[in-house]
């Protein structure tokens, strides 16, 4: 039978190898190029505000997006940093921001060609809270661990979101190459799996 700490590790690397997945599907592969050629029309987007039009197009609306999701992040860190040290409510902190991050992909399934706002307003909170989260879940890390055993534990996070992410990754690969054979479309396959991040993550 596995001691209190035995379980509270691996509940702690699982929580890598389920969060992960937002990283490499969401992040680095699959959201990028559904923005740019479903999403984003073809020609380019106007974005009109009080009277203003500016013509952008598919690249710079996601570089803009992006960082303006890791500059409100860089500015709240110090806050929430500190309330993961001081407060003993990091973990509902935690399940807050991975619920909100898990709600915010979900919705990603319901944009299609055209909804450009609706994209960018639940990937931006999206990010946000799965960055938040991180910041709370790496607060756990000197409670369950030594000081002599935290960098091992460490990358034993670290080997476990890869090894989440990168399979993740391969079934929506699967999915994405198998989606004529099965009977849907392609942009179909890809949003079902961006909702692979908020299964594995609300399972784990």
């Amino acid at each position: 039978m596995k001691s209190d700490k035995e379980r509270n590790v691996f509940a702690w690397c699982m929580y890598d190898w389920a969060n992960s997945a937002f990283a490499t599907t969401v992040i680095a592969a699959l959201l990028p190029i559904y923005f740019a050629t479903v999403i984003v029309p073809s020609d380019g987007w106007i974005f009109r505000f009080s009277g203003i039009e500016v013509a952008t197009n598919a690249a710079t609306l996601w570089g803009f997006l992006s960082g303006t999701a890791a500059l409100f992040v860089f500015l709240t860190a110090p806050i929430l940093g500190a309330i993961s040290d001081l407060s003993k409510t990091k973990k509902r902190f935690l399940m807050v921001f991975c619920y909100g991050g898990s709600l915010f992909t979900i919705l990603l399934y319901f944009c299609h060609a055209g909804d450009v706002w609706m994209t960018m307003i639940f990937f931006f909170f999206a990010n946000v809270c799965f960055t938040s989260a991180n910041i709370f879940y790496d607060a756990f890390l000197p409670h369950i661990a030594s000081r002599q055993e935290i960098d091992q534990l460490s990358g034993k996070g670290y080997a476990y979101g890869y090894l989440g992410g990168g399979l993740q990754f391969f079934i929506c690969l699967i999915l994405i190459l198998i989606h004529d054979k099965i009977g849907i479309e392609k942009t179909l396959a890809v949003r079902i799996s961006l909702l692979g991040f908020p299964g594995s993550n609300l399972i784990y």
